[in-house]
C-alpha cells in the first residue's frame, strides 16, 4: 500500500522483525532473487540469480567490495542452512537493533553512491575521502548499511551465499578487495 511504502522509506523491518514484503519495492527487477531465497530457501539458486542481475547492472565490483567490507567473506556463523530467523539473530548479534531501524532510503543512497563510483570510476569531491582511511571508512559505513539491509527485507542469509559462491573465493575479487576483509575502521 502506499502508506506502507512510505513507512519503509525510513524503517523496513516491521515490528523490529524482516520485511519480506520489502520486496515489493524492488519488484520486478529481483523478483526470482527473492523467490529463490525467501519462497523456496534456496540461498544458491539466490546467489546465481542475483549475480546475474548485478552483473547486467555493472555492479559485481561495487558487489564484490559489499562482500568484503561486509565480513561475509569472514563469516562462519551463517550457513546454507540458515534459516531467515536464525540469520534475524544473528543480525541483532552483528548489528543491535540497528538493522530494525534501517530505511529504504539509506539503502536507496548507497546504491546511488555505487552507481555513481562504477560509473566515473572516481571518487566525487563532495565524499570527503581525503585518503586510503577515510574511504576505507566510508566502504564500511556503506556495507554496513547494505548488510543490515539484508537484515530488514530478510534476505542476509542468502546474501552471505551470494558473497561466498560468487565473490569471496575468486581470485579476481580477492586480489582487488581482500585485504579490506579485515579493516574495521572507527
Amino acid at each position: 500500500t502506499p502508506a506502507e511504502k512510505s513507512a519503509m522509506d525510513s524503517q523496513i523491518a516491521l515490528r523490529g522483525k524482516a520485511n519480506i514484503r520489502s520486496w515489493c519495492r524492488a519488484y520486478p527487477m529481483y523478483s526470482t532473487s527473492v523467490q529463490r531465497c525467501i519462497v523456496e530457501e534456496n540461498p544458491r539458486g539466490y546467489a546465481q540469480e542475483m549475480f546475474q542481475a548485478q552483473k547486467n547492472l555493472k555492479l559485481t565490483s561495487a558487489d564484490a567490495m559489499y562482500c568484503f567490507v561486509a565480513g561475509h567473506c569472514n563469516n562462519t556463523e551463517v550457513t546454507e542452512a540458515t534459516t531467515q530467523t536464525e540469520a534475524s539473530a544473528i543480525c541483532d548479534k552483528l548489528y543491535g537493533q540497528r538493522w530494525t531501524k534501517i530505511g529504504w532510503n539509506d539503502f536507496m543512497g548507497v546504491l546511488a553512491r555505487a552507481l555513481e563510483l562504477s560509473t566515473t570510476h572516481h571518487v566525487p569531491k563532495e565524499w570527503n575521502v581525503t585518503g586510503w582511511n577515510s574511504l576505507v571508512k566510508l566502504a564500511h559505513h556503506e556495507a554496513e548499511i547494505s548488510a543490515m539491509t539484508a537484515c530488514a527485507m530478510g534476505n542476509f542469509q542468502c546474501d552471505l551465499a551470494y558473497c561466498k559462491m560468487n565473490y569471496c573465493n575468486s581470485p579476481k575479487f580477492r586480489s582487488r578487495f581482500g585485504n579490506l576483509s579485515w579493516s574495521y575502521p572507527d
